[in-house]
């Protein structure tokens, strides 16, 4: 995946989902893929369970089918942690990248790469959702449950999306990638309400623990020329993550972005810390054995999930903070994901009351943006 586009072993096709422009067009980008038209896709998901490593295996199939719940749903933040008021459109489940570190492992029912293909019902849906929310900010995106772009080629879910947010009044609409899938984005005119944004870690952590995707120096230069093309930019630094010699890293990573990339096109950083449910820490030692980035001070946090002790997480955030702010990014608005008050408050010199507060922090309409 990291030196080109993913192409599955196998697509497979809910029957109910033939019928669908998307499933057609997929499946003519994947000339000479096999295909198999199903029912239901349990025994395909069972099959792949029994098999030695399920997630990877799952990874290298393909499935076409209908999202017949809720395309658009609140951000599923950790309770008991200030959240920011996100909300998140389902449109790909799981990814082809295989990040150590990653939930869906064990967050999702099933390991096969999901892309639901009634775009239709989508667009009903998003038209009574903004409705109802006319007039109020909304951040929303597509990055949650899967990689906004690495299946983009095969679906051009970015060009629909930027399309229909195009002009939206306070909509605003962010895809999240570790990818350099940015063909399409580079084919349009930019939009005032869209933002690409792209996850980073450090060099050591990207080539060690994100199996598949783009080195970080890759993504900097694919964020800089949709930035180029006039897009907003957006990054993630989560998860931070802890090991001898994490401060040189980071600094290296963010000295190369703010001197790459103008730091006024950005519209904000998120920074969040290695975080895990218990559930997960089997499932990761027994993928990758290799590993040593659960084996660190980490507690239970709140939320249930394991988590750096508080000590250790605000010396990361405060070093990662005095970063940016050092290498000409005072201005851009930052946040965390799924942190306490406390630690805004010491690692920001402020604290927001609750999520609508950090929705106004991000809101290119604030008057109050870092204040």
């Amino acid at each position: 995946m990291a030196g080109s586009s993913y192409v599955p072993q196998k697509v497979y096709i809910e029957e109910a989902s033939l019928e669908y422009p998307s499933t057609r067009q997929i499946i003519e980008r994947l000339e000479g893929v096999p295909t198999e038209i199903i029912q239901n896709p349990q025994k395909i998901i069972q099959r792949l369970h029994d098999s030695q490593d399920w997630v990877a295996e799952g990874k290298r199939h393909l499935l076409l089918a209908r999202q017949q719940g809720s395309f658009v749903k609140p951000c599923p933040c950790t309770p008991h942690y200030i959240g920011c008021n996100y909300y998140i459109i389902n449109l790909v489940f799981n990814c082809p990248l295989d990040c150590t570190y990653c939930i869906l492992q064990d967050y999702l029912s099933h390991p096969l790469i999901t892309i639901f293909v009634n775009l239709e019902d989508l667009w009903k849906e998003l038209d009574i959702f903004l409705q109802k929310r006319e007039g109020a900010y909304l951040r929303i995106g597509t990055g949650e449950l899967g990689d906004s772009l690495a299946v983009d080629h095969l679906t051009e879910h970015s060009k629909a999306l930027i399309f229909y947010f195009r002009g939206k009044d306070k909509a605003f609409l962010e895809l999240k990638t570790k990818t350099v899938e940015i063909n399409n984005i580079l084919k349009l005119q930019p939009a005032d309400n869209v933002v690409i944004s792209w996850s980073l870690n450090s060099f050591r952590i990207a080539k060690e623990e994100e199996k598949g995707a783009p080195g970080i120096e890759t993504r900097i230069m694919a964020a800089k020329r949709v930035s180029e093309k006039g897009f907003k930019l957006g990054f993630h630094f989560d998860p931070l993550i802890r090991y001898s010699g994490w401060e040189m890293d980071y600094a290296e990573v963010i000295k190369l972005l703010l001197k790459t990339v103008d730091p006024l096109k950005i519209a904000w950083i998120s920074l969040g810390s290695l975080r895990f449910p218990p559930s997960l820490k089997p499932l990761i030692k027994q993928r990758f054995p290799h590993t040593q980035i659960i084996y660190d001070e980490l507690i239970k946090g709140k939320d249930g999930k394991y988590r750096y002790f508080k000590p250790l997480r605000l010396e990361l955030y405060q070093k990662i903070v005095s970063l940016i702010k050092g290498c000409g990014g005072e201005e851009i608005p930052l946040y965390f994901c799924m942190e306490s008050e406390e630690i805004w408050r010491k690692a920001l010199n402020w604290s927001p009351k609750g999520k609508e507060d950090v929705e106004e922090l991000l809101s290119p309409w604030s008057n109050q943006r870092n204040s």
